[in-house]
């Protein structure tokens, strides 16, 4: 499988990953973490434990988790991160419009989040990964693109752009029909499944039996270990701070947009007649827009 970052990557991104595997007190430690990463590196194993509202064996397990030796690599490793985080968001700050606190916070909070998602995923995307999808694209004979919630309207997306460019590409909603379309893939296809958390059943049955037809698989997601990981052969890995308790559950969806255009504009010089073809689509539906001032 491509895609796979190196075992380097920070202990912030090591909580994201393993969030699905984790046991409800790893879950809500990794949650506090990650709410805050600015000052967790100050804590001492007890307070930390105290604040967080967990024991120290959970702290020691969940290090274990993360592949840490112990709770000093914890905390060395959440200070490093805390300050590429105030680098990084030092260049990238929001300003909300005037207005009520309540609306200037809402603002920032849904925005900030988009903009940290699409910084982080654009510095982790392996582009030997995204190089290989593309390829596997620009041959593919069929390409089904496939998700499931938002995720939905993201391989919805995806298949439009691609019908764009003149690549044989559609989008299912039904979860039956996707596997059932699956089944019918070979070696010639390509099946895009999209998903944040990698662990949407109907989408890895989808997966697993275009693979077993000898279809490519690539999958974007925001999870490096997960069933669907598993049986992609090119990972296109986003980054977000979306749990199943966030409250911006939109910024792993704004990552994947940004991953199918960044796909999109590689296609667009790569494949032959695509500029053709994406002024000929273009042109169909071209008189379907009002044109001039009607107001």
């Amino acid at each position: 499988m491509s895609g796979t970052p190196s075992q380097e990557t920070g202990v912030r991104s090591r909580l994201r990953e393993a969030y699905g595997d984790l046991t409800p007190a790893q879950r809500r430690l990794a949650e506090f973490l990650l709410d805050n990463l600015s000052v967790a590196s100050d804590f001492t194993i007890t307070d930390l434990a105290g604040a967080a509202g967990v024991s120290i064996g959970t702290i020691s397990q969940l290090c274990r988790r993360l592949g840490l030796r112990g709770y000093q690599d914890l905390r060395l490793g959440l200070a490093r991160d805390a300050v590429v985080v105030e680098a990084s968001a030092a260049g990238q700050r929001l300003e909300p419009p005037p207005g009520p606190p309540a609306v200037r916070e809402a603002v920032a909070r849904v925005f900030g989040s988009s903009v940290d998602a699409l910084v982080e995923t654009a510095a982790r995307l392996d582009p030997d990964a995204i190089d290989e999808a593309c390829t596997l694209l620009v041959a593919a004979r069929r390409i089904e693109c496939v998700g499931t919630g938002t995720a939905g309207l993201v391989a919805a997306e995806a298949a439009t752009k691609l019908r764009k460019l003149g690549l044989d590409a559609v989008a299912l909603a039904d979860t039956h029909q996707q596997a059932m379309s699956a089944a019918l893939l070979d070696a010639r296809d390509v099946l895009l499944a999209i998903s944040h958390s990698g662990r949407t059943i109907d989408l890895i049955r989808a997966a697993q039996v275009a693979h077993a037809g000898g279809a490519r698989v690539v999958v974007i997601s925001g999870q490096v270990r997960s069933p669907l990981a598993d049986v992609a052969d090119i990972l296109l890995v986003t980054v977000s701070a979306d749990t199943g308790f966030q409250v911006e559950p939109m910024a792993s969806t704004v990552a994947a947009i940004a991953v199918v255009q960044a796909l999109f504009v590689l296609l667009l010089d790569r494949l032959p007649g695509a500029q053709d073809q994406l002024s000929m689509t273009q042109a169909a539906v071209e008189d379907r827009h009002v044109t001039g001032r009607t107001w």
